[in-house]
């Protein structure tokens, strides 16, 4: 890249300053000066240039280089330092003489450049290296012998594939790996390009080779891949029977192997070995049946999931999930009512996965049926489905005399039934019979409501409601409108408060101060201040200051709440309440409001530890220069008057307040 200066914007470049052109001339030049052809790039090779420099010519030279730099690239083959560049390069050029050229380095180097140059020839698959790298097999330096064994395996030709066959018996323990990794090589080429029958000998060959496992699995699947499908399938089942406790790697790679076959024969071969095999084998054969996908194995899971080893039994049943078949649905039904807890749990949970309408109709049988533990499984099943066309069933089991089935299907309708619908669980809750059918109801209706597009109009539909139930129903209602919230909600809840019912007037409190939003607090404030009784009293007021603490709230707003609630603070556990809501509002207003705390000996500790915490925020702050001054006296209080611990915050504290007053503005 060159640069280039227009006139007409001369101008521009002095706006910038000299500065910049500075930075960009020297780079300019070192754009010229960098070798940009052929003949530059041999120069520097040849030149007495740095390591760095040469390396980085081999580099241009691998983008752009022709059959011209083959001897100069070659001539460095031998050189420590740059051999890995050279081939770098070499590797590129598509000439022939690089061939040449490799093949001639093979008699003259030794070690870790005679590799590199045997690697390079493998790269280019150069089949008129075979010989030489054959007679490298046999080599005395291990390295040597495997990078020729590679290379042979990438040139992938019959005659590469027989020198590896014959040396392979011979190979010292150290270079089979190589050896068979070459030769499988040369099987996968074959295959590839359709020549199924030159690689058959040697995944047969390798079959029973005594090494690495993995080699004889991936033989083991070449050997049954590339036979006729008769043949193939007859390989198959012999790696099946002859499952050994050492061989499961290789029952394993069968499966595999079987999952790539397609068609009836296949299932019905693997069906067959299913009862011959051991547990162990028997439950990877069951996955890989339920990974076929074929309906047709179904009568055999079924069997292996009715008797026999638990583990299998499970197996069975998860592959019959997979199938995804309806009609498995009887079977799973039968083995929910296993006595084994593992096995009926997966039966469920795999009925409950299993699509399709007529699974749909056995779940809704089930709630018909007069088994109340097959009532029971059904429930669950339809809420797991979200069978919102089971509710009919549902409904009748909630009315129904059955004490134990009552709860789960009205809990069941809670989930299930629209929003819409929210009539039909009040009703079920006004009806309630005891305390375990109120509970079910009070959470059913919980959850429906919060499906409510207007929370409003559902809050003042069910405070409607609320006006005739008896006490217990009363409460569970208020419940329920705290959690759905709003001014409706609220409005209810605080009318409950005066219920002369004194369970129901108690639950309204206690709705009142778990509430979750701001706008309770009027009404928890004028209880704090004016309620009758004073446990209503200390209730209202812990409630609004649990309120004042939420960090949503404006600090003006929260220190306001805060000024009114300390008036009405009589015992210590509040006083520490609304210091800890104190600490949390970081303003100089707020220390003022917990400094007289620090004179009282038995919440000394919280006051000080809430100075601290609002004086620590506002030094931090982004206007901490302008607070400083006001923290130094309420820090200097604190400092003298806490603990040990707390003194050297507050002094550590003061310290830095008072080099902020101080900064120059």
């Amino acid at each position: 890249m060159r640069l280039k200066i227009v006139p007409a914007r001369i101008h521009q470049i002095g706006l910038i300053g000299p500065a910049l052109l500075t930075c960009l001339l020297p780079l300019a030049g070192a754009e010229r000066s960098a070798p940009n052809n052929e003949a530059a790039l041999l120069a520097v090779l040849k030149s007495n240039a740095g390591q760095k420099e040469k390396a980085d010519a081999c580099r241009e030279l691998a983008r752009k280089a022709g059959k011209e730099v083959v001897p100069v690239l070659a001539a460095l083959l031998a050189d420590e330092q740059l051999s890995h560049m050279a081939r770098y390069a070499l590797e590129t050029i598509p000439d022939p003489s690089v061939n040449q050229a490799l093949r001639a380095a093979l008699t003259t180097l030794s070690g870790r450049q005679l590799v590199g140059v045997i690697g390079s020839l493998g790269v280019r698959r150069d089949a008129n290296a075979v010989q030489p790298l054959s007679n490298l097999l046999t080599a005395p330096d291990p390295e040597v012998a495997q990078a020729a064994a590679r290379a042979l395996g990438f040139i992938g030709t019959p005659e590469a594939a027989r020198a590896l066959q014959i040396t392979l018996a011979t190979a010292p323990a150290t270079n089979q790996l190589a050896f068979c990794e070459g030769l499988f090589r040369c099987a996968e080429t074959f295959s590839a390009h359709g020549h199924a029958k030159t690689a058959l000998p040697i995944y047969d060959q390798l079959r029973t080779v005594a090494g690495p496992v993995q080699v004889r699995e991936g033989a083991l699947r070449g050997a049954i891949l590339a036979r006729s499908r008769g043949e193939g399938l007859r390989v198959l089942q012999e790696a099946l029977r002859n499952a050994r406790p050492d061989s499961l790697a290789l029952f394993d790679a069968a499966l595999r192997t079987s999952l790539e076959m397609p068609g009836a024969d296949v299932t019905r071969a693997l069906v067959a070995e299913l009862p011959k095999v051991p547990a162990d084998y028997k439950i990877l054969l069951i996955q890989a049946l339920g990974q076929r996908g074929d309906p047709a194995v179904l009568p055999a899971l079924s069997v292996s999931a009715r008797t026999g080893d638990k583990t299998v039994r499970v197996a069975a049943i998860l592959a019959t999930g997979r199938l995804g078949e309806a009609s498995a649905a009887p079977m799973l039904l039968e083995v929910m009512g296993d006595n084994d807890s593992d096995v009926a749990q997966a039966a469920q949970e795999t009925l409950a996965g299993l699509p399709g309408r007529r699974v749909d109709s056995t779940v809704r049988a089930m709630l018909t049926s007069t088994d109340t533990k097959r009532q029971r499984t059904g429930i669950a099943l339809a809420e797991r489905r979200r069978l919102t066309s089971a509710a009919p069933e549902l409904l009748k089991l909630a009315r129904g005399p059955e004490p134990t089935i009552r709860p789960p299907a009205v809990e069941a309708l809670g989930k299930l039934l629209p929003a819409s619908q929210t009539e039909v669980i009040l009703d079920l809750l006004a009806n309630a019979r005891n305390p375990d059918d109120l509970d079910a109801a009070e959470r059913a209706l919980g959850t429906i409501s919060l499906k409510a597009a207007n929370a409003e109009t559902c809050a003042a539909s069910l405070g409607a409601r609320m006006a005739g139930m008896p006490p217990d129903k009363k409460c569970a209602m208020l419940r329920v409108l705290a959690a759905v919230g709003g001014a409706n909600a609220l409005k209810s809840v605080r009318a409950s408060a005066d219920d002369p019912a004194p369970e129901v007037h108690g639950a309204a409190i206690r709705a009142l101060c778990g509430w979750s939003t701001v706008d309770a607090a009027p009404e928890l404030l004028a209880l704090a201040q004016n309620a009758p009784d004073a446990t209503d009293k200390k209730l209202c007021l812990r409630g609004y200051l649990s309120l004042a603490g939420h960090a949503d709230i404006p600090d003006d707003k929260r220190l306001s709440m805060c000024g009114q609630a300390s008036v009405l603070i009589k015992d210590d556990d509040d006083k520490k309440l609304l210091l800890a809501t104190l600490g949390g509002v970081y303003s100089t207003e707020s220390l003022e409001l917990i400094l007289p705390y620090l004179d009282d000996p038995s919440i000394k500790a919280e006051a000080a530890t809430a100075s601290l915490n609002v004086a620590r925020k506002l030094l931090d702050g982004p206007d901490a220069s302008k607070a400083a001054p006001k923290l130094i006296a309420a820090l200097e209080k604190v400092s003298a008057s806490s603990s040990d611990d707390l003194s050297q915050r507050a002094k550590d504290l003061l310290e830095k307040a008072q080099a902020k007053a101080n900064a120059p503005k």
